[in-house]
């Protein structure tokens, strides 16, 4: 079996998504001050890095960290190489062997920027025609390898409610650059939050 760590590292090198809020990690206890133990102490968005966006996060009364199924986290998963244009359409996806209930992870070569602590405007992203497209296929999960499935400067964020309000869920920030198209099995599963909208993940593929 071999595993490929799809996710970004939690570090000054991480991008921030426009005036996000970036993570804060303080050490208030260390042994080499004397401490007994070492602790480490995490302030950061639910929407750090490599996360998951559950329906919640742009549907009200949907479902959230807690009660989102984990089979949307855990399972098989499809990783498809995108060679598109400014953004993702329909037509990029239309050839590739999507199914209902799928888990689809799409390698837009964006993964490099998930580690240089810019961040990017012009990221690739998907086209609302695109994200029906997905809706009306009836996946289970879309991820994508930078910070959001929306452009940025959406104002609206169609595809979000596209996806999120069909109960699909997105993981956002994916590490895809060393992972060959396939068939895997993910696990990406959220921080049990009560009514969390949204949760990092480490997000890893296994291949047997």
């Amino acid at each position: 079996m071999k595993i490929y760590d799809i996710t970004a590292e939690i570090s000054k090198n991480l991008p921030i998504y426009g005036n996000g809020q970036r993570p804060n990690i303080t050490f208030p206890a260390q042994t080499a001050k004397g401490d007994t133990y070492n602790i480490s102490q995490i302030d950061l968005s639910s929407h750090t890095g490599t996360h998951a966006d559950m329906p919640l996060h742009f549907v009200d009364g949907a479902t959230n960290c807690v009660t989102t199924p984990l089979e949307h986290f855990f399972g098989p998963a499809k990783v498809f190489r995108i060679h598109a244009g400014s953004h993702i359409r329909k037509a990029d996806l239309e050839h590739l062997d999507i199914q209902e209930g799928d888990i689809i992870l799409l390698n837009t070569g964006q993964s490099q920027y998930m580690s240089c602590g810019t961040f990017k405007e012009d990221y690739i992203a998907l086209t609302t025609e695109a994200a029906q497209y997905l809706a009306d296929k009836k996946i289970k999960t879309l991820g994508i390898d930078y910070l959001s499935i929306d452009p940025y400067g959406a104002t609206d964020f169609a595809v979000h409610k596209i996806l999120l309000g069909s109960g699909i869920a997105a993981l956002e920030g994916l590490v895809l650059t060393d992972v060959p198209e396939g068939e895997y099995v993910l696990s990406a599963l959220p921080l049990k939050i009560p009514n969390g909208d949204g949760s990092p993940v480490r997000a890893v593929l296994a291949k047997y």
